[in-house]
Parts: C-alpha cells; sequence; structure tokens
C-alpha cells in the first residue's frame, strides 16, 4: 500500500493535472437531426435523419421501439427492415394522426435512423418559409423527438465504455495493490528470516559449547577406564562410552542441521531480495498502465459529458 500512496504523491498527480486539464479542452459532441429525402418503403420521401455514434443495432432499435410505443397500445409492425408505426398521436410534435416509418441503418462505427412521418397520407416535410409557425412547430418537435433520443442512446454507448475502462483501471490497480502486498510481505519474511538466522546463529554457539563439554567427558572418561579391573565395571564403562558418543553424535547432527537451515535462510533471503527487485520494476511497468488507463478513462468520461 505504501507503494501506491508514494506513487499518488508523485507522478499521479502530474499526470492528473494534465488529464484534468483535458477536461475542459474536450470538444462537445452534437447531435443534429438533419432533412434529407431517401428511399423507403413508399419510394423516395422526405427523411429526418440523425447519427447515433458506437451505438449497437439491436440495443438500439429495441428502444427506438419502446420510443414510439410510449403512451399508446398500437404495436409497431416490421417490413422490410422497415419498422411502421399506423395511426398514432404523438403529442411531442403534432396533434394528428400519423404513421410513422423508421428504418435503422448500420454505417460504419455508427446508426442512421431515417424517420419519415405521414400526415393525412402526406410525408411532412418542413417549409422552408420559418413564419408557418405550425409547419415549424411540428418540424422542431419531430427533430426534438429524435435528437432526444439520439443523445440518450449515444450516451448509453459511451456509458458502456466508460464502465468498461473503468474496469480495466480497477484491475490494473488491483494489479498493483498485489505486488505491493507481495513486497510488503517477501520484507516481512526477510525479516522473520534474519531473526531465524540470528537464533540459529546462538543455537549453534551452544551446541558448540556442549560438544566441546561433551567432548572433554568423553576423554575424562576414556582416561579412567584404564584403571578399572574388573570386568563387570568395564562392561558399564563401555556402556557409558557408547552413550557419550550417542550424544556427542546428536550433538554434532543438531550442529549440521542448523547449519543446514542457516543456508536455507540465506537461500530465502536472496530468492526475496530478487523477486523483490523484480517486483518493483513490475510496479513502475504498472503505474504507467494505470496513469495511461486513467488518461483513456478520462477522454471517456469527457467524451460523455461532451454529448449534447
Amino acid at each position: 500500500m505504501k507503494t501506491i500512496q508514494r506513487f499518488l504523491q508523485t507522478g499521479f498527480y502530474a499526470a492528473m493535472l494534465l488529464i484534468l486539464s483535458g477536461l475542459n479542452a474536450f470538444a462537445q459532441e452534437v447531435i443534429e437531426v438533419k432533412n434529407t429525402r431517401a428511399q423507403m418503403s413508399k419510394g423516395s420521401q422526405t427523411c429526418y435523419v440523425v447519427e447515433i455514434p458506437q451505438a449497437d443495432l439491436k440495443t438500439v432499435q429495441q428502444n427506438w421501439i419502446k420510443k414510439l410505443q410510449e403512451g399508446s397500445k398500437i404495436k409497431i409492425r416490421e417490413a422490410n427492415q422497415e419498422l411502421v408505426l399506423e395511426g398514432v398521436v404523438k403529442n411531442e410534435f403534432t396533434k394528428d394522426t400519423v404513421n410513422i416509418y423508421s428504418l435503422l441503418i448500420q454505417k460504419d462505427s455508427m446508426i442512421l435512423l431515417n424517420v419519415f412521418v405521414e400526415i393525412d397520407s402526406v410525408f411532412f416535410s418542413p417549409k422552408e418559409d420559418k413564419t408557418d409557425l405550425a409547419s415549424d412547430k411540428i418540424d422542431n418537435g419531430i427533430k426534438n423527438y429524435m435528437r432526444s433520443f439520439a443523445v440518450d442512446q449515444y450516451k448509453l454507448a459511451v456509458t458502456a465504455e466508460l464502465e468498461g475502462q473503468q474496469k480495466v483501471l480497477k484491475t490494473l490497480q488491483n494489479d498493483l495493490e498485489k505486488l505491493e502486498k507481495d513486497e510488503d510481505n517477501m520484507i516481512k519474511d526477510n525479516s522473520s528470516l534474519e531473526n531465524d538466522i540470528e537464533s540459529t546463529e546462538r543455537e549453534i554457539k551452544e551446541i558448540d559449547q556442549n560438544i566441546d563439554l561433551k567432548q572433554k567427558e568423553i576423554l575424562t572418561h576414556n582416561t579412567s577406564m584404564a584403571t578399572i579391573v574388573l570386568d563387570a565395571d568395564k562392561k558399564a564403562a563401555q556402556d557409558k562410552q557408547k552413550q557419550l558418543e550417542k550424544e556427542k553424535n546428536q550433538l554434532d547432527k543438531n550442529r549440521s542441521k542448523a547449519k543446514n537451515d542457516i543456508s536455507s535462510y540465506k537461500s530465502d533471503i536472496e530468492k526475496n531480495n530478487k523477486d523483490i527487485e523484480k517486483g518493483m520494476t513490475l510496479q513502475e511497468e504498472k503505474k504507467e498502465e494505470i496513469t495511461k488507463q486513467t488518461e483513456v478513462v478520462t477522454r471517456v468520461q469527457s467524451k460523455l459529458n461532451g454529448i449534447k
């Protein structure tokens, strides 16, 4: 965790300043509904068209159907990929009964929504004369209706993108945190191993002292055996000699094991140090990835904020 704190206190702040400064600089992406002519089931007709960037065709179609059917029990029928809603009143742009024909077209990384509005068997076309308030009202109503939908769909798509990038960032942050925890654990392990080395070295000194004492005891006993005459006493002395040798051999084994333990502890420390060094390199690389991914998240967030 301490590495994350150091990271936050150094390069991360600088990166965030650059990122935050880019928030204000990110251009707004305006969704616009335009008038044109396009082919549909009833020939070439006046069409309202809007582009919805990076949206999913199936999702947009499902949501468009829901929007068209709001406040109405009339079902939409589909014919040759054309969505048709007949005999409905859409107060958003007119009080008259209308037929609405829609075509959703995938074009590169965006969806084109073409909408044809039929009023009294005539496809509505806005008049160039803006003093015709009735025509202008319907025109603005249709555009606002479609634009509101397109903005919502674009925001949904970018929100999904943002959530995906945030998930990537979270994964990177978790990776860094794991690397830091691994480093902390290895440092603690090294400290424990160093304590074990000191403890074992003290144990070896004590064993060495006991070996010296045992060796002296064996020499004294061997000297005393030379003065023994009776066979029974010799047998007892020989048994004791074997026991003393056995005890000394055990001390030698304990000393050898303690030496091996120290070698193992030192080997573990050396391995930990190599892994710590490698981990520190990985942490630096991971912090660079986090900085770059944070910039990606911020750009997507800025794009979302700029959708108008």
